[in-house]
């Protein structure tokens, strides 16, 4: 039987149910929260409730997967999406791995890989399939997928 990863593991595709495609469980500028966020709009605990809430909601009117594309960029924490997995074992999670920019890569990956001052293969593959086979960083998590978001600068006909 076909399979897909989600965060709790493997499960079968015939028994996926009702999906939604694109939905983001938090979308998150973690720097920003990390220097600025605790105590003034963000409290943990609150906002992990608060998805939870709206998860078990969207589970009771029949929805029993959601695919999640948040990748770096997009504040991408799988620790706290687990979490609020295990309080909706009704739903799978199934999320992805890759880069949302719409211009550059990351400032971290200018310096690392071909044709750059340090050299080397290009550390975005590694990490990727890394995501995608063994699990994201050490959650045991595995990506079901690679999102890949770009775009030109600017308005173009």
């Amino acid at each position: 039987m076909p399979s897909v990863q989600t965060v709790r593991g493997s499960v079968d595709t015939a028994s996926l149910g009702p999906t939604l495609m694109h939905e983001h469980v938090f979308i998150i500028g973690t720097e920003h929260v990390q220097n600025y966020g605790h105590g003034a709009w963000w409290d943990e605990e609150e906002r992990v409730a608060d998805a939870v809430a709206k998860l078990k909601e969207l589970a009771e009117r029949g929805v029993s997967t959601i695919v999640d594309p948040t990748v770096w960029g997009l504040g991408r924490y799988i620790p706290r999406i687990q979490r609020i997995a295990e309080q909706v074992p009704e739903l799978n999670i199934i999320v992805a791995t890759g880069y949302y920019t719409y211009n550059d890569i990351p400032f971290q990956m200018h310096l690392r890989g071909p044709e750059t001052p340090l050299g080397g293969p290009d550390p975005m593959i590694d990490l990727f399939c890394r995501d995608l086979m063994e699990g994201i960083a050490d959650t045991g998590v595995r990506a079901a997928f690679l999102k890949c978001a770009v775009d030109t600068e600017g308005m173009t006909p």
